[in-house]
Parts: C-alpha cells; structure tokens; sequence
C-alpha cells in the first residue's frame, strides 16, 4: 500500500517535463549558465497545467490521481506478502515542489534528475493482502485510508537519444518517507481483532515494512512510470525539449 501511493506520485515526471510545442511552457537552452535553475523554475511553472489534466494528450487530473489495480509483492527472512490494490485515489500532488534538476548527456545518453518533495499525500481504496510473519499467517479484503507525510525523492530518467528523440529506458524512483499512518477497513470479512492487529503491526513497523518492500516494487514502477513517460516526451523532439 505505500508503494502504491510512491508509485502513484512518482509517474509525475514525465509529465511534468513534457514541454511541448502545443503547450506555453519555458524552455532552456542547455548550454546557457542557468541552465538547471531554469529548468527547476520551468517545472514548477508548468505544474499547475499538469495537475489539471491535459486533454489534448489524452491524460488525466493528478489530483485526484486514479489508480485502477496494482499487485505488490515482499518476501524477506520471517516476513512475506502480497498487496493488491484496487480503485485507489490519492490526494496532495498540486503541492509537489522541486528542489533542485540536474541533467547529464554522455555518449547519446541522457539522463535528468529531478528532487521533489510532497508535503502530505492521502490514499484511499480497496485492498486484498497476503502475509506471513514467523509463523503467524493472516489475510482478506477490505479498504483502506493512507496517509504519507514529508515524501521526499529524487526522478531518475535515463535513455538513448537517437533521431532527435529521447527514449526513457529507465525511471528509477526510491522514495523516503517521514511519516506514515494507515487505517484498514474490515480487512478481515468483520473479525474486527484481525483487523485490529494487522492495523496495528503496519503502524507500528512501516519502516521496516517499507524498506523491505522497496528492492522487490522498485523494478514494477520502474517499468510502468517509464511506459508512461515515453507516451509524452517522444511526441516532442528532442532538441525542442531540451534546445
């Protein structure tokens, strides 16, 4: 469930970098002193665009953010699982700020990093999950509210530019978070000590929780944010993009 709503925010790259023709965004000429505070100042410009949804590229609202199914999976040591989340909605990505860019460009190869950080994000939806701890197995449906504080993360867009295009390969995203507060919802078909229990050892170990999770999710979002980065920067050249 955390990664869900990591995975959710951090698609928003692409996106935020689609400074097309169609579109009255600034661009920055690469070799110019400024070039990465202008890029910075760029991005944040523009959000409030891509926040809203852009029609024309057949993309929706940010926020709210629509996540229709996604299937998480950790196994580590005494601690296994499986998460699959459904009909989720998470709130707060209007108020992504963008502390600093960087851009490489190497043997064909360019790379763009982005530092953001989200203040508060809320998650809702339904959820089935799997687990073991030692011994202790438990499971079942029912929904959720999340709540991620103070999430900070860095964009990492890596690909090949050839024929004026750059073609993501890899959008790697490791997400910290401050602070995180979930409640389940009749997780365990009314047996409300179930529930209680799983509520409550989530709360209490999200950070080991989190970390174990992240090396197995990481390779999921990473596949699926750069499909979705290359459906808008390879509508636009690349010397338009980034002159």
């Amino acid at each position: 469930m955390i990664v869900y709503a990591l995975s959710a925010f951090s698609a928003i790259a692409a996106i935020g970098l689609c400074i097309a023709e169609e579109l009255p965004v600034t661009t920055c000429k690469r070799n110019s002193p400024n070039y990465s505070s202008c890029l910075k100042l760029a991005i944040q410009e523009s959000w409030p665009r891509f926040v809203k949804g852009l029609p024309e590229f057949d993309f929706p609202s940010l926020d709210p953010l629509s996540y229709e199914h996604g299937k998480f999976v950790f196994d580590r040591g005494e601690v296994h699982g499986t998460v699959i989340i459904t009909n989720a909605i998470i709130k707060g990505l209007t108020k992504t700020n963008f502390p600093a860019v960087r851009t490489h460009f190497l043997d064909d190869v360019f790379r763009l990093e982005i530092d953001t950080r989200i203040p508060r994000l809320l998650g809702e939806g339904d959820c089935e999950a799997e687990g073991r701890v030692g011994g202790f197995r438990m499971g079942g449906k029912g929904s959720y509210n999340l709540t991620l504080d103070d999430i900070r993360a860095t964009w990492d867009l890596t690909g090949h530019v050839a024929n004026d295009t750059w073609t993501v390969e890899h959008f790697y995203c490791l997400p910290s978070v401050g602070n995180m507060k979930i409640s389940l919802n009749n997780l365990f078909d009314g047996n409300k000590e179930l529930n209680d229990l799983a509520m409550f050892f989530a709360n209490e170990y999200w950070p080991t929780l989190y970390r174990m999770m992240l090396p197995s999710t990481s390779e999921i979002w990473d596949s699926w944010l750069t499909d979705l980065s290359n459906r808008f920067i390879s509508k636009v050249s690349f010397s338009k993009l980034f002159p």
